[in-house]
């Protein structure tokens, strides 16, 4: 499994469908997670986001997914394995932000901030 594969495989790891930002189905429905997928090579540190997507009136669920992935980053981060090597998810800073969508007011987003380091 190669960087891209890995890094696919932790975000389905949530019990939702997840996507690259640049590729999410026309016919997906909420809840998702979209990603921006970004690579580098050994010892660089990548900011990035990632969002949580529903649908309601509550942000109930939304968060309790946040605090779901909060879970497996942990303070510390958590590491990926893949053919070349490992990469290491962190929390960024902010963590976590709540958004709206001016077309659409049920739509409930939460914004997370990571950082990623690749070791191969």
């Amino acid at each position: 499994m190669d960087k891209l594969q890995a890094f696919q495989k932790f975000w389905k790891g949530f019990d939702i469908p997840a996507y690259d930002s640049n590729s999410v189905p026309d016919d997906a429905e909420l809840p998702y997670i979209t990603y921006s997928m970004i690579y580098d090579s050994f010892g660089v540190t990548l900011s990035s986001t990632v969002s949580l997507w529903y649908r309601g009136t509550s942000w109930s669920a939304v968060t309790q997914k946040a605090f779901q992935v909060s879970d497996k980053i942990t303070r510390g981060g958590f590491l990926v394995s893949y053919d070349e090597g490992v990469f290491w998810i962190r929390r960024g800073t902010p963590w976590a932000q709540r958004m709206s969508d001016p077309k659409d007011d049920s739509i409930r987003r939460i914004l997370l901030s990571i950082e990623i380091e690749f070791f191969d």
